[in-house]
């Protein structure tokens, strides 16, 4: 059920968002696949104008038109050279500027983990994802981003705070996760209860369940993943394929957070099996991107303390 709700909400916000834009708004349901009609219809419809009347043919003796042979003209290539030209262009930077943007943003966050409070990050979250902002439901991407940010400097109250600012049930599943994952990593990294960081990551991925065809979907529950890998890990409950996904999220996870809590949970494994270098390594790596951020520092009650 979660996953046709699920479905559903991504189609309306796609439907919403395509609306604004000029022309595709127009179009209202499916607009690319209307687009394609149009130029399909369009072009043949072109072609044969051009071919009819660029090059209009003699009269015959007998004063009737000869039976044309279509031929491509042969500079149509070097008229419509310029147009595609110009349309890669427009794709290819549009598509540039998107990435620039977003690569900005994670560096900014980072940044933000720099400084001895929480303030920093809020206010970042608060810039990228303004009251005003168009994105859809914004007011619970915030939430979650400013409890995020809380959470990680220990501030487990106020965290608590942002997420009962929004009325989670009215929210479509794949949102309700947001609020669920939030919650486990309250659990995990404040309360020193991994198994209800476990039981709440496990419900915020079985709310996030969307069509695996969907763009993102893979990645969209990575950090669901790696919540419960990191519970697992407390517990005493690891399996060699969780292990296996934290070390490649710590190492290639283009996000800060999952890298971070891939090092905390890959600290406390490393000194379940008596791995003091690596246990190091992971300190020193939450050291450097989290300096002021305590339960990233503190080892969990169930694992072993260091040497």
């Amino acid at each position: 059920m979660s996953r046709e709700e699920n479905n559903r909400y991504l189609r309306g916000v796609a439907d919403k968002q395509l609306r604004k834009v000029p022309v595709l708004g127009w179009l209202g349901r499916h607009p690319f696949r209307k687009l394609l009609l149009i130029w399909a219809v369009l072009l043949p419809v072109w072609y044969g104008f051009y071919v009819s009347f660029s090059h209009p043919s003699p009269l015959t003796g007998d004063g009737e038109w000869p039976t044309p042979t279509p031929q491509v003209p042969p500079g149509l290539g070097q008229q419509l050279f310029p147009f595609l030209i110009l349309f890669f262009v427009l794709v290819g930077g549009s598509l540039t500027w998107r990435q620039f943007q977003v690569r900005k943003a994670r560096r900014r966050e980072a940044e933000a983990l720099q400084h001895p409070d929480a303030e920093a990050y809020l206010r970042l979250t608060d810039e990228l994802l303004p009251p005003s902002s168009p994105f859809p439901d914004a007011d619970v991407f915030r939430a979650q981003q400013r409890a995020l940010g809380r959470i990680l400097y220990g501030q487990d109250a106020q965290a608590r705070h942002e997420l009962n600012a929004v009325n989670w049930r009215s929210k479509a599943p794949l949102l309700q996760a947001m609020e669920r994952s939030a919650d486990a990593l309250l659990h995990l990294l404040c309360k020193d209860d991994p198994e209800q960081a476990r039981r709440l990551a496990r419900e915020a991925l079985s709310l996030a369940d969307i069509n695996p065809a969907v763009p993102g979907a893979k990645l969209g529950r990575v950090f669901y993943d790696v919540l419960i890998h990191s519970a697992e890990v407390v517990t005493g409950q690891s399996t060699p394929e969780g292990l296996r996904a934290l070390e490649h999220h710590q190492e290639e996870s283009p996000l800060i957070l999952i890298r971070l809590l891939c090092a905390w949970a890959l600290r406390a494994e490393s000194l379940q099996r008596n791995d003091p270098e690596r246990a190091e390594r992971m300190l020193q790596f939450l050291q450097t991107h989290a300096p002021h951020c305590a339960p990233l520092h503190r080892l969990p009650p169930r694992a072993p303390a260091e040497a």
